[in-house]
């Protein structure tokens, strides 16, 4: 994840950009649940490899006001004990997988590997504005998933235009990376809780000489 200014998104695809879409059926409240109880324990670093904030040098996303968010690199969400973030695993998979048809990108061969944080926001108090995730194009990856984000909207950029992609709870999505984005405001009370994630060739993390001990196979 990658804070950026609002800038034009270069033409680095020769496909219409699409949004790649699953329906889950989780137990919402159980994860809401579960996830508020994680992010406590972030707060309070007594997650694995979280250190407490404001001790780890320069951190990101402090706007947000979203601790889970400011530590995105310092744990990885699907790594978490959780059957329904397991399903949420299983359908970035599988996203990724007809991605990979509509791009022409041989899946198998690309080794991906995952990342995942989650953002607990609530109004007026912090959100995510613009910013991208990384090299722009198939096949680099992101996307997310509404745990409680309805009703809501998040902003593209999407080759100079501004596209809208409402939240709907238990929907989960997957883009291809370039495509600037950001939280709309919304007006509702309690908090706006979402599953983020990016996607990776192996090869390219080897390349960057990416964090080890974070990333884990999109098996």
């Amino acid at each position: 994840m990658q804070n950026q200014g609002m800038t034009p998104t270069p033409k680095f695809g020769t496909k219409p950009h699409k949004f790649f879409e699953r329906h889950l059926d989780n137990d919402l409240t159980k994860l809401a649940n579960f996830l508020s109880d994680r992010y406590e324990k972030i707060e309070r670093a007594e997650v694995d490899g979280v250190t407490p904030l404001g001790s780890a040098g320069h951190e990101y996303w402090v706007k947000s006001g979203s601790t889970s968010t400011v530590k995105w690199r310092e744990y990885n969400v699907f790594q978490f004990h959780s059957e329904e973030i397991y399903n949420v695993f299983k359908g970035v998979k599988d996203a990724t997988k007809e991605a990979c048809e509509y791009y022409d990108i041989d899946f198998n061969a690309q080794n991906f590997m995952v990342q995942g944080w989650f953002n607990i926001t609530h109004k007026g108090k912090g959100k995510l504005d613009w910013h991208d995730h990384g090299q722009p194009g198939a096949p680099n990856f992101h996307g997310y998933y509404s745990v409680k984000a309805e009703p809501s909207t998040t902003h593209y950029h999407v080759y100079g235009e501004t596209v809208d992609h409402h939240n709907i709870d238990n929907k989960l999505i997957v883009s291809e990376m370039g495509h600037q984005h950001a939280m709309a405001d919304w007006d509702w009370e309690g908090p706006r809780i979402t599953i983020a994630y990016d996607i990776i060739p192996l090869e390219y993390l080897i390349r960057a000489n990416a964090a080890e001990q974070h990333w884990i196979p999109l098996l």
